[in-house]
């Protein structure tokens, strides 16, 4: 799986970037990837030194057992399972969410990481901050589509469309918020459990930003 997706990486950039770096101007793609540790990298097979087909033996491997904590999973209200915490409480901190409901853990469903001062990030620059606005742009303009805001389930990403970001990076996931300062009459037209899309007339005056990113084991 990780060579497929490296051969993948490699055959898409050397498509879309013949320059060599990407930016606003025309011709060349968008970017905003700055001087960063590829040690720190998001990609689809895993988040740093972490795999998505690493298993709980594994991982104590890398981390040591004193970097491994179990937490409580609660979704809408209800006790789900158990999730895997890395480094907890750090800015390395990731979180291993796993396709048992208990233990033993083996198969891994998705990697997660919340801490705002995160520094993992995708090739392209996505990382926790990143506006919407930034993400549509490297999506080459177009619209990506989230789950209404307000909700267990808010902001949650759904699909990138028919754009760029769709082919380059297929297991993207993750969850969007609004600002603190969004008016009560545009934050009621994008509240609840609905489909919504980035387009949408009233997001246009926020900056609505990425607070949680999720590598999926598809």
């Amino acid at each position: 799986m990780r060579i497929f997706f490296i051969l993948s990486a490699l055959l898409l950039f050397a498509c879309n970037n013949p320059s060599g770096s990407g930016n606003k101007q025309a011709g060349k793609v968008y970017s905003i990837a700055g001087n960063q540790d590829g040690g720190e990298e998001i990609t689809c097979w895993g988040i740093g030194e972490i795999d998505l087909d690493d298993d709980m033996a594994s991982l104590e491997e890398k981390v040591g057992r004193k970097g491994l904590s179990q937490d409580s999973l609660m979704k809408e209200g209800a006790f789900e399972g158990f999730v895997t915490k890395l480094w907890k409480g750090t800015a390395k901190e990731i979180v291993v969410h796993w396709k048992e409901k208990k233990a033993p853990y083996a198969v891994i469903d998705y990697l997660e990481v919340v801490q705002p001062a995160s520094p993992y990030h995708f090739a392209n620059g996505i990382k926790i901050g990143t506006s919407l606005n930034d993400i549509i742009k490297l999506n080459g303009g177009t619209a990506v589509n989230l789950y209404g805001f307000g909700w267990d389930y808010g902001g949650t990403f759904i699909d990138f469309g028919k754009g760029k970001l769709a082919g380059d990076i297929p297991c993207f996931g993750g969850v969007f918020a609004l600002p603190d300062n969004i008016k009560t009459d545009d934050s009621r037209e994008i509240t609840g459990d609905i489909k919504i899309t980035s387009s949408h007339p009233a997001l246009k005056n926020y900056e609505v930003k990425l607070v949680a990113i999720r590598v999926v084991n598809k």
